[in-house]
């Protein structure tokens, strides 16, 4: 499962790239340093609860979405993997071959 911290960084790079917000663009609206931008993508730094709602304003969407688990496709990928132990793609590999397999006994 996700910490909150890889949860919020995952969303935030998700929408920011989504609405094709660049880190300079998003610094300058939420009156902050490219620098700092980096340092909280980087897991370097922690924005304050007021800084994570400058940063919803400027996304155009809810403070509460940079924390959903579900938001973004990584955060869904982590989701899958714990539950299920391994990669998406390994589990369709597993599935197909098992299908195929059964198929086969049929004719």
């Amino acid at each position: 499962m996700n910490s909150i911290r890889d949860t919020f960084v995952n969303n935030l790079k998700y929408y920011r790239n989504q609405k094709g917000i660049s880190q300079e663009k998003l610094s300058y609206a939420v009156e902050k340093s490219i620098a700092y931008i980096n340092q909280i993508e980087n897991r370097d730094s922690w924005p304050q609860p007021e800084m994570v709602d400058k940063i919803a304003v400027a996304l155009g969407i809810p403070s509460s979405a940079l924390f959903e688990e579900r938001g973004c496709p990584e955060n869904k990928k982590a989701q899958f993997e714990d539950k299920f132990g391994k990669s998406l793609e390994e589990e369709l590999l597993f599935r197909i071959e098992k299908d195929v397999k059964d198929v086969c006994k049929l004719v």
